[in-house]
């Protein structure tokens, strides 16, 4: 060891994450104290660019997944973490490949329960749909499986029956105060919680209809073939093969709500599946180094995104001699 090694200093060498442009999730739904049966549910999720509301108003142009955004994977020991590589503006989510399969019971038809939050949502019981800790913006939506002869693909750009887009910005600095305009409009202080969503999944169900004009039309198919994998407990994602070092070419973001939106969701008839358990799935956003600035409001809360709307609606009086 030379004399000078004691004063001497590496840099720690920054973590290399995996490359993907999809979260693949396959798990058994049923409670662990619950063994008589396996409900197996397995999906994509991908994440992609939206269109903005304030130019768009149809509902199939604000679905429109203009461009795939990549997602990192960080492992930790046997943890995940995801960073979603996004442009400022709105977003939307995609879910692919459905596939909820109960082994030894084909009494019910199933649907996937699907919502957003920008925060961390509590829920007293697994039966409950809504979260008592935050006020979220809209409903769960109900995502039903679609049989083998229509492959299922959703698009979403907000909750069911909310009132903004998601969107994403540029965060912040850490230290940054925040001018009282951007209190009122809902941007939030940059801190380690900057930037998370947490997607909420879970498994909803339905006793069938035995419609038998239907069950000739299905040709005698019960479930979706979707492909999903049945034979993990846990999550698991595709590769693409590529690694890149942590925070290579992104800088921290935001997320919030942006421009009012309304879709055309109607109330569903699917409830909570007994004996199941939810997944609540964090991830954060980073902006691409690459993307241009959007003027889409991003609002960290509901009122924030309330007042971004009111400002739309008031013009400045013309001067009149």
């Amino acid at each position: 060891m030379s004399k000078n090694s004691s004063s001497a200093t590496t840099d720690a060498t920054a973590p290399i994450v995996r490359v993907s442009d999809s979260i693949n999730l396959s798990y058994n739904a049923y409670d662990t104290d619950y063994t008589a049966d396996k409900l197996n549910v397995g999906f994509k999720v991908l994440f992609g660019k939206g269109n903005d509301s304030a130019l768009y108003k149809n509902e199939s142009d604000l679905k429109k997944f203009n461009k795939s955004y990549e997602i990192e994977t960080l492992e930790t020991g046997d943890a995940e973490s995801y960073y979603v590589i996004a442009e400022e503006g709105p977003f939307v989510i995609k879910i692919e490949n459905l596939d909820i399969y109960s082994r030894n019971n084909d009494n019910y038809d199933y649907a996937l329960g699907f919502a957003v939050d920008f925060e961390e949502p509590d829920y007293l019981v697994q039966s409950h749909i809504t979260p008592f800790n935050i006020d979220r913006d809209g409903v769960m939506w109900s995502i039903p499986v679609e049989e083998n002869w229509n492959p299922n693909s959703s698009v979403f750009y907000q909750n069911g029956k909310a009132k903004y887009q998601w969107t994403t910005s540029r965060s912040k600095a850490m230290d940054e105060e925040l001018a009282e305009d951007d209190k009122e409009l809902g941007i939030e202080k940059t801190s380690e919680n900057t930037g998370m969503v947490y997607l909420t999944f879970m498994v909803l169900c339905k006793e069938k209809e035995i419609v038998q004009e239907k069950e000739i039309m299905r040709g005698g198919a019960t479930r979706s073939g979707g492909g999903a994998t049945r034979s993990g407990g846990g999550v698991s994602r595709g590769s693409t093969g590529v690694t890149r070092t942590i925070g290579e070419g992104s800088v921290a973001g935001r997320v919030g709500y942006g421009n009012s939106a309304s879709t055309s969701s109607v109330a569903s008839t699917f409830k909570y599946a007994k004996n199941t358990k939810r997944y609540v799935i964090p991830v954060r956003f980073r902006i691409s180094k690459d993307s241009s600035v959007s003027d889409v409001n991003c609002s960290k809360t509901l009122t924030g995104a309330e007042n971004n709307m009111k400002r739309k609606t008031v013009a400045v009086a013309p001067f009149l001699p």
